[in-house]
Parts: structure tokens; sequence; C-alpha cells
């Protein structure tokens, strides 16, 4: 796997991606293609350039929530999103530890922070498996539904 910088090309193509069933949460469209080219997101390829997956780092990576003052400034917050036919394949330790090894570069950090819905066990399974753990549970205030807050030391 390589990170690189994202494109309008990857860009496009993760607006097209479809997950199913409960996943399609996760869905994206052409509408906030332009957020994915604003400097915090990087596309993630596998050796042959095709796209996999792509994360994003920071405030870009954060859920807006109903409670306050729920994510810690000494964390960098990181999003990540598998192509939708690779997910279940046991591929998300290895595309979540290529994004640490790439934020942890890039931000000089080990501590890091994401936001999961609280439904999706497919992806807190992984995120434990990596270190994680759920320091809090708050709900998402655009959606209304629960999610985690985990962190990584």
């Amino acid at each position: 796997m390589q990170i690189t910088d994202m494109t309008k090309k990857y860009a496009d193509l993760i607006s097209e991606w479809k997950y199913d069933g409960i996943y399609s949460f996760y869905d994206h469209n052409k509408d906030n293609i332009d957020d994915f080219m604003n400097g915090k997101h990087f596309a993630c390829t596998d050796m042959s350039g095709e796209l996999i997956g792509y994360f994003c780092f920071g405030e870009d990576a954060r859920i807006p929530t109903i409670e306050e003052n729920v994510y810690d400034d000494d964390f960098i917050d990181i999003g990540l999103s598998l192509k939708p036919n690779l997910c279940g394949n046991n591929l998300g330790l290895s595309f979540l530890n290529e994004g640490l090894k790439y934020a942890g570069e890039l931000y000089n950090t080990s501590n890091f922070c994401l936001s999961v819905a609280s439904f999706n066990e497919r992806a807190i399974k992984v995120y434990k498996r990596a270190g994680f753990y759920v320091e809090r549970e708050v709900t998402n205030s655009y959606f209304n539904n629960k999610f985690f807050i985990m962190k990584y030391t």
C-alpha cells in the first residue's frame, strides 16, 4: 500500500462508492468532492496504483456532536474508508496501520482519535485489534445517531 495526495480522479471514484446494507450510511456523492481536495485527505492505493481507500486527518475527521468539547487537541483525528468491495476481506487492520504510520510521520505523534458509528461492529473490532479503546459515546448532531470516540496512544 502507498498513501499519496488526493486527486480529483480519486475523489470522483470515491464519490461513486456504494456500501451494502447498514454500511450505506458511509456512501458519498458528487456534492462533497471539493471537500476531498482541501489537503487533509489522502488516497491509498495498492502497488499498481489502484485506489483502495482514503484517509483524512485533523478536524475533517471529526463529526458534529450534540455534546460539547468531545475532542482532545492532543490527539490527531483520523478518518478512513476502505473501498466497498474490499471490506470484510481482512484488509482493515493493515490498511489502518498504514494510515497510522503515515499520520504519525506527518504529524510527529502516536496519539490518535477516531469517530465510528456505534453500529459498525466490523470497524470497531479492527480498531480495537489495532489498540484503540472506546473513550466515550456521543450523538452525531447531523444524523442523531450514536458514535464512539476511540483513542490510541
